[in-house]
């Protein structure tokens, strides 16, 4: 049910969106995304006390991902404008906030100590969560310019930058959590469909090694990547 009403509130924002007018080159930017989540497998290092131990394979389902985001192009009309170099227009500055499950399904090869049991396998159900806010430095050229949008109508772009993520997991009861620094880099295209509309159809890796103790046992996950295909509204004002 929250799915249902996650995808209607942004088929709701998106016609709102397509339902107003206004100006090309606005500085500033709101969207709404939603898309898919793919993790690769992981390992998992950790230690109780003395012993040591390897979790190889560690694999997590595909989720969904949603979230908010607000940039700004370096532009010298709109909203927030500011009067800056020409060349600064094919460049922009964005935020969001992100949220997806994390949910471990397998694992595989375990080592503990100088022990290693490589034909090991079992399917474990873990639930865990993953919060990210992202800051990324955008860059994008525009191709198909017209009278409405000089700028052009398809803008191929590349953002790089970090962000902060939450995640935890629930096991069995008890909740572990961490609060780490991840990189980010996201590829897409935004597609202009009016002069303050826009559709980004994005791809993002999130890469983090992030680490969790409970009762003097300790977890490092190395490495999480997670790949997205994002699709985003934006209004432009």
């Amino acid at each position: 049910m929250k799915k249902k009403m996650y995808v209607l509130g942004v088929a709701a924002l998106v016609a709102a969106m397509l339902a107003l007018s206004g100006v090309a080159h606005s500085a500033m930017w709101v969207g709404a995304e939603l898309g898919g989540n793919f993790p690769t497998s992981s390992t998992i290092n950790g230690s109780f006390g003395p012993i040591d131990f390897d979790l190889d394979d560690v694999g997590i389902r595909p989720s969904v991902i949603g979230g908010a985001t607000i940039g700004y192009d370096f532009v010298n009309s709109g909203f927030g404008a500011y009067a800056w170099p020409d060349w600064m227009k094919y460049f922009s500055f964005a935020m969001d906030l992100t949220y997806n499950k994390l949910l471990l399904n397998n694992i595989s090869n375990i080592s503990i100590g100088q022990f290693n049991f490589p034909n090991f396998s079992a399917r474990v159900g873990v639930d865990g969560y993953c919060v990210a806010w992202t800051f990324l430095f955008m860059a994008h050229y525009g191709f198909m310019p017209d009278s409405e949008v000089p700028s052009g109508r398809i803008n191929p772009y590349i953002g790089v930058g970090p962000a902060i993520v939450w995640s935890g997991f629930d096991l069995g009861g008890r909740n572990i959590d961490a609060t780490n620094v991840a990189l980010v880099v996201e590829p897409g295209i935004r597609w202009v469909a009016l002069p303050n509309v826009s559709i980004d159809t994005a791809f993002r890796w999130r890469y983090c090694a992030p680490s969790y103790s409970i009762n003097n046992v300790n977890l490092n996950v190395s490495p999480l990547n997670q790949f997205s295909f994002l699709l985003r509204a934006n209004y432009h004002f």
